[in-house]
């Protein structure tokens, strides 16, 4: 039995709608039809255990087999490519999540939070089955009760099941439309994240039909014409879950903070940094054995519970939430990248919203083996480091001062001497790269900022000036762009940076050619990056030194 259809969304949704007998469902689903009648019809088709809820109490997992959960995940396919998404609903949907969620809801003065409760057993086989065959699908009775059979069991939507997610969502279609029109109809917001309900307003408070604070026992009560709607739709509204806040209060949906932007709860960033200061000051197993003791509540399905895991998961939501572009959380994951030499993390593309902190975190230091000379080079997206042609050693490292004490071997793999650049490796990750900008509309005062490590001594950071470009030049036939911001000595190789933060040059301060255009020399310039494309693959000679085809003099910075 083959794992997932093959055939597109558009033949899925065709086929779907053609569906005439069992058998047709068969060959859709790409099994046998004796097979599908003996997976929907054996005894034992579920494995089912309970989970323990974090407001208390227990939930339900109703697990299907292997050979069920693949039909289902196939069904699942065809599914998504039928359904037509409906603008409040943000789970189980592709593009949509709880950040979307919460974001439709930024800068509201009052939020309203309520759950459906026990959303998915309340979603019967009566009700699965009337899906299928009235409107919009209008499927034969035979077809309909084969898909509610493939998706039921024990008569109700199990939770756990591959397809009960957007059997839900379509389900819901009625209920969604329905909620949306009273929301707007009092200026309001609504979204649904499976079964959890927001509704926001940006007036000084909600209508009284949608909640109103009961004069007796001074808590907030859902609305009538809301609670109409949830009951006709054949849903209960969990009132322990009902819950309605201000913005002068810690307004939150999904788990997601959304006051002045979206956010983590402070609670979770102490807790990261305390698992990260343990390992740092005790080694992973005893601050893995210290944080499932006292602090991991959560019952989870598998009894080995890893640490690194853990830690990794919570750091990779605040990220989600708050950006992986976030001054906090790179600071952090540079502190688990240097703690574990294994963990796999995507270098972070600075944005044009990228703070100064995170995008000097791109900037590198060059330094020879005695340390006595220095250049600049920056992380470009694709992870290999950029700079200047004439900083290149036989012998280099790399270093990001400031940000970690590790220096790592560095290997020229391009290079341009007459262009003046290079592409380095090193042995290492690389946390945040600069994306590669269009330099084609530079022009005389652009406005530039220049990266990196002039004069450099211990304890210095990245250095960041702002100019403009006063002219340009042309060398050799290679473009230069001057600029009155000085580059000076351990500078080269630097990025340039647009108003996006994208790179659109590098450093070179002129070619030190002598005796020919001596004058130009001193001035500080840089050439465009999309003369990277001329870059030549080092390859080594017979002393074993890397050098580009053809030889070369010895460059200095």
């Amino acid at each position: 039995m083959s794992l997932r259809l093959s055939a597109d969304d558009d033949v899925l949704q065709q086929q779907f709608l053609a569906l005439k007998t069992r058998d047709d469902v068969a060959v859709l689903l790409e099994v046998e039809s004796r097979e599908l009648r003996y997976y929907l019809y054996k005894a034992k088709r579920y494995r089912t255990f309970q989970l323990k809820k974090r407001s208390g109490g227990l939930r339900q997992i109703s697990a299907p087999d292997n050979s069920l959960k693949i039909i289902q995940r196939k069904l699942n396919q065809v599914l998504h490519a039928v359904y037509r998404r409906r603008s409040p609903v943000h789970g189980f949907v592709k593009g949509r999540s709880i950040k979307s969620n919460a974001e439709r809801h930024l800068g509201a003065e009052w939020i309203l939070n309520f759950d459906l409760a026990d959303f998915f057993p309340s979603i019967h086989f009566g009700r699965v089955k009337g899906l299928f065959s009235h409107k919009p699908y209008n499927l034969p009775e035979e077809v309909s009760l084969t898909l509610a059979h493939i998706c039921c069991d024990e008569k109700v939507l199990p939770a756990g099941a591959p397809c009960s997610p957007i059997v839900s969502n379509m389900i819901c279609g009625k209920f969604d439309a329905e909620m949306k029109a009273i929301a707007r109809q009092y200026g309001c917001m609504y979204t649904r994240y499976a079964d959890d309900i927001t509704i926001s307003t940006r007036s000084r408070r909600f209508a009284p039909p949608i909640a109103h604070l009961d004069a007796v026992t001074k808590t907030w009560v859902i609305g009538d014409e809301i609670r109409n709607i949830v009951t006709a739709n054949l849903f209960t509204i969990n009132e322990r879950k009902t819950r309605v806040r201000d913005k002068h209060s810690s307004q939150e949906i999904t788990g997601i903070r959304i006051n002045n932007r979206l956010n983590v709860s402070r609670q979770l960033i102490r807790q990261v940094r305390a698992m990260i200061h343990a390992w740092e000051t005790y080694g992973e197993t005893a601050a893995g054995e210290h944080f499932i003791k006292r602090y991991d509540t959560k019952q989870r399905l598998h009894p080995v519970r890893s640490f690194r895991a853990v830690l990794r998961g919570k750091l990779e939501f605040i990220g989600f939430v708050r950006g992986r572009d976030d001054e906090l959380y790179v600071r952090m994951l540079t502190r688990l990248l240097f703690l574990d030499e294994a963990l796999r993390a995507r270098p972070i593309t600075v944005s044009q919203n990228t703070r100064e902190a995170v995008i000097c975190q791109a900037v590198w230091l060059l330094f020879n083996e005695d340390n006595t000379e220095q250049g600049t080079a920056f992380a470009a997206e694709g992870g290999q480091l950029l700079t200047a042609a004439h900083c290149v050693r036989q012998k280099m490292w790399a270093a990001r001062p400031g940000f970690d004490t590790k220096r790592h071997a560095v290997t020229v793999t391009k290079i341009d001497e007459i262009r003046d650049l290079a592409q380095l490796s090193i042995e290492g990750r690389i946390p945040v790269a600069l994306k590669l900008g269009d330099d084609s509309s530079l022009t005389v005062g652009t406005v530039v900022k220049l990266l990196g490590f002039p004069n450099y001594h211990d304890g210095d950071s990245v250095a960041i000036r702002q100019g403009k470009i006063a002219q340009r030049r042309e060398y050799i036939k290679v473009p230069h762009y001057l600029v009155d911001a000085d580059i000076v000595v351990g500078n080269s190789g630097g990025p340039l940076l647009n108003e996006c933060n994208e790179v659109v040059g590098v450093a070179v301060k002129g070619l030190r050619t002598p005796g020919i255009f001596s004058q130009f020399d001193q001035l500080s310039s840089f050439v465009p990056i999309s003369l990277i494309k001329h870059m030549k693959d080092v390859v080594e000679n017979r002393e074993g030194q890397a050098s580009e085809p053809g030889g070369s003099s010895e460059p200095v910075l």
